[in-house]
């Protein structure tokens, strides 16, 4: 007998690995299966470890797109009537762009001795480091520079955001942070040498007050204990009168795990990794070059 799974009224759905293909965009087979949930009332939520600033504008032309899960769950926005202006608004160049004021509904920073002490780990090892600030993605030159070389290199959507404006970029970030550690969401760091990265990670979490994850093997990423995709969808979800039961999350990595979890149905791609799926209800057979996600939502009558 084929599972049976509730109405779903609420779809938390990762970007890179999920939602985008390996090109960085949304096929039109599954920008159609959106709009047809979006036409049944259902919620369609991205759910990123991304900034604000570093949502596609292609994202926040969806359909029905008005609410954002970022940072890992460390800010949940409403973008109101005009989406991809309020993703411009986090621009460093936001003066060229027409531009609207997106609401934060949740904003869980990291208490400031731990995001100073999180950062000061970071700094021992090179890479591409970024620091996630009220919207804003905050990087210096060389990891600005980083990002571009390791795009070269990987061609993935994590690493597929060009220096339009979507990044701050300071002269120094140590001095930058000695400003700001009160004010930080998220850090993370892609390291140079992967290598480095079972090591740091250990430190990590070892280190109180922070909830440490991974969107990739060669990345780290760091919020406030307790903060996660998860906990922000069922905040969201609480807030629009949706119970857990009828909300979906759609991811393929470890930073998905918390929302697979704690969603009502969990949906994993068929590129997720392999301790990922294991927590779904549904794997699709379709990776998210081909339709993954458009699958989910045809499978449950989106």
């Amino acid at each position: 007998m084929p599972q049976q799974f509730p109405a779903i009224r609420l779809v938390a759905l990762d970007l890179d690995g999920t939602l985008l293909n390996r090109e960085g965009h949304v096929t039109p087979r599954t920008r159609a299966a959106l709009q047809a949930a979006v036409d049944k009332g259902v919620y369609i939520v991205p759910a990123t470890g991304r900034p604000l600033a570093s949502l596609p504008p292609e994202v926040a032309q969806l359909p029905g797109i008005r609410y954002v899960i970022t940072c890992n769950g460390a800010a949940v926005w409403d973008l109101g009537a005009d989406p991809v202006g309020a993703v411009y608004s986090r621009y460093s160049n936001a003066k060229e762009h027409r531009t609207s004021t997106p609401v934060c509904l949740l904003h869980s920073l990291m208490p400031v001795e731990t995001a100073r002490a999180a950062f000061d780990l970071f700094m021992e090892y090179p890479g591409g480091m970024g620091v996630f600030w009220n919207g804003y993605s905050v990087k210096d030159q060389a990891s600005v520079d980083f990002a571009a070389a390791r795009w070269a290199r990987l061609h993935s959507t994590e690493a597929r955001q060009p220096n339009d404006g979507r990044f701050l970029v300071v002269r120094d970030l140590g001095e930058w942070m000695s400003r700001h550690a009160h004010e930080v969401e998220k850090q993370c760091l892609f390291f140079a040498e992967q290598d480095q990265v079972p090591q740091a990670l250990a430190r990590f979490r070892a280190m109180p007050g922070v909830e440490v994850v991974q969107g990739s093997p060669e990345n780290i990423e760091v919020t406030a204990a307790g903060v996660d995709k998860g906990e922000a969808l069922l905040t969201l979800a609480d807030r629009l009168g949706i119970p857990r039961a009828q909300t979906l999350a759609v991811g393929d990595s470890e930073n998905d795990r918390a929302m697979l979890e704690k969603a009502g149905v969990a949906a994993v791609m068929a590129n997720g990794m392999p301790q990922i799926k294991a927590l779904a209800d549904l794997v699709t057979t379709a990776d998210c070059n081909h339709d993954g996600v458009a699958e989910v939502f045809e499978t449950l009558g989106l």
